[in-house]
């Protein structure tokens, strides 16, 4: 099954294919009765995972990798988000709704043979909680919760300490790791290279910094569940680590990859109309569903004295030219972002409206500051400070994006040096809070909630957690508490806008742009069940009901030989 933390806007991928009754849950399927077992899936990843455990890494190499090898207790249906079963076959929740209890699946048991038992999901617990293990961003999700406790072999019950209208879903998305094998040794430091889980697929091989195989388990304990037909059809999944977009591109267009994520809108608009692109070897994929899309933008480290005043950053998000680099770098393919809450969803504030771009409003701002002088180079400085700082960056398709937002600063008397980093240690330098600000990607939630956990006060003084820029807001730490306690979706929605309109005033981050669809492309040589995608479906797991198709493989090989087009 495919595991996700949805709170952090990941989405749980249902494994399932015909409508089969269960404790709980009516269960309806999506894979094809005509899907085909074999061959191999490659995909590229802009690094190697910071660790093998999503737990421990929590970026998106070690998201897809767990995804395929780990399981969590409940699953979400790709189509209509309902809870379905997962580890756990049963389920309940009091009146009240501080108490769950879930009840294992007798079946369900790792790749190396042994049982899943409720003392897996005891340790799991116990493990992602305890204050030594660098598992921060979990221990803020799961700090409503006041226990754990095995009741049975195969039954366990939660309570919640504070109400939270996603508590449930909380748990449901547990990855349970086995206890046998993740309590022998340092779990911080003891499993870089190697993860054992209960899911369809497990580990092969890797080439530490470059590769990670993994295999289809031929004795995963739901093969042979009705729902997991036509699921999970590759015998191999290889995730590459290819750290510079551009090689990752020519790699895909050299067969290496089978697989392209479209991060580039200049790629995806004007570089897709090669040989590959035009004679339909390489088929492209507009994936317009309901999948609550993350947005970009600026983080401010406000520990540093230079971000602390709120004119200050308002100012440099009046210095950002949104509206030209949609138009010249992304080809109108998005939207100026304007906070945390996606501009299209029903919870976004109708008052927070994008900060226009205005550089004499930012002038005036930078002015009321205190920034009124000059050096002889220009730099606006303020009692013997120049306004001067580094932007950190672990992308190279966004340099020329950062290259203009400087020469806007410039022109106002703000010095910004780009310093580019690999992907690992940019995080490193992130959970560190070595860094005066970084271009980050921020992930949404269809239902949001737990804003504490990236923009919360606790947060912002936890290392490694969400809340990067260090913002505090006593305000906000008590609309967010409201939000997460209020089960009633209309009674919650203003209290998430007035978030909206607070982060919007107050910019610890400057948002910058939003997609409403994302973009793949893959070799002509897969088939998949209907349009390929689900209303839920992200890229990381789109691909797990396709299945190599013979007869469009030899086709691909006949034309790509002849240089002839495909049909």
């Amino acid at each position: 099954m495919r595991h996700a933390l949805t709170n952090f806007g990941l989405i749980l991928l249902l494994t399932a294919v015909t409508l089969v009754s269960t404790g709980n849950a009516a269960v309806k399927g999506y894979g094809s009765p005509k899907a085909i077992k074999g061959g191999t899936f490659t995909i590229g990843y802009p690094d190697y995972p910071k660790d093998l455990l999503f737990y421990l890494g929590f970026d998106e190499p070690s998201e897809g990798i767990n995804g395929q090898i780990l399981e969590t207790l409940l699953n979400q249906d790709p189509d209509t988000y309902e809870f379905t079963p997962g580890l756990a076959s049963e389920w309940t929740i009091s009146k009240d709704k501080m108490v769950f209890t879930f009840t294992i699946d007798p079946s369900a048991h790792f790749s190396d043979g042994k049982p899943v038992t409720a003392k897996d999901v005891k340790f799991t617990w116990d493990t992602i909680l305890n204050p030594k293990n660098k598992t921060a961003p979990f221990q803020a999700v799961y700090e409503s919760f006041e226990s754990c406790k095995v009741t049975g072999e195969r039954t366990l019950e939660f309570k919640a300490k504070t109400l939270h209208f996603k508590n449930f879903e909380k748990l449901a998305g547990l990855i349970i790791l086995p206890e046998h094998f993740y309590s022998q040794g340092d779990f911080n430091r003891a499993f870089h290279t190697k993860i054992l889980g209960s899911g369809a697929y497990m580990l092969d091989s890797l080439v530490q910094g470059e590769k990670i195989v993994l295999k289809r388990d031929p004795n995963w304990w739901a093969d042979k569940k009705p729902e997991n037909l036509g699921m999970n059809n590759f015998d191999k999944l290889v995730y590459r680590a290819v750290p510079d977009y551009n090689v990752q591109f020519e790699l895909f267009k050299k067969g290496e990859l089978d697989y392209f994520y479209f991060l580039s809108a200049k790629m995806w608009s004007t570089e897709t109309e090669g040989p590959q692109f035009q004679k339909n070897y390489i088929k492209k994929l507009k994936v317009e569903n309901d999948t609550p899309f993350g947005t970009q933008g600026f983080v401010w480290n406000l520990r540093r004295p230079l971000f602390q005043d709120q004119k200050v950053r308002m100012a440099l998000t009046h210095l950002m030219d949104r509206k030209r680099w949609i138009k010249e770098l992304f080809y109108n393919n998005y939207v100026e972002a304007t906070g945390p809450v996606a501009f299209h969803s029903v919870y976004h504030s109708p008052k927070n409206k994008p900060v226009p771009y205005d550089p004499a409003k930012a002038r005036e701002l930078l002015k009321a500051a205190g920034w009124t002088t000059a050096a002889s180079d220009g730099v606006l400085t303020k009692n013997g400070q120049r306004f001067e700082f580094e932007m950190m960056m672990d992308n190279p398709a966004l340099q020329r994006l950062l290259t203009l937002y400087q020469e806007e600063l410039k022109k106002v008397g703000i010095k910004m040096t780009i310093r580019s980093y690999d992907w690992a240690t940019s995080i490193k330098l992130g959970d560190d809070r070595q860094f005066d600000a970084v271009m980050q990607a921020r992930s949404r939630d269809v239902d949001p909630a737990d804003f504490a956990v990236g923009w919360g006060t606790k947060a912002a003084d936890t290392k490694g957690s969400p809340n990067t820029s260090g913002y505090k807001n006593p305000e906000l730490d008590k609309l967010a508490d409201q939000v997460d306690e209020t089960f009633d979706k209309k009674k919650r929605i203003p209290l998430v806008q007035k978030i909206d309109d607070i982060l919007g005033h107050d910019q610890p981050m400057s948002f910058t742009y939003e997609a409403s669809y994302f973009r793949l492309a893959h070799w002509n040589k897969f088939s998949f069940p209907g349009k390929g995608y689900y209303r839920y479906s992200t890229w990381k797991n789109v691909f797990n009901t396709w299945w190599l198709d013979p007869q469009k493989e030899a086709q691909l090989k006949e034309a790509v030989a002849k240089a002839v087009p495909l049909p």
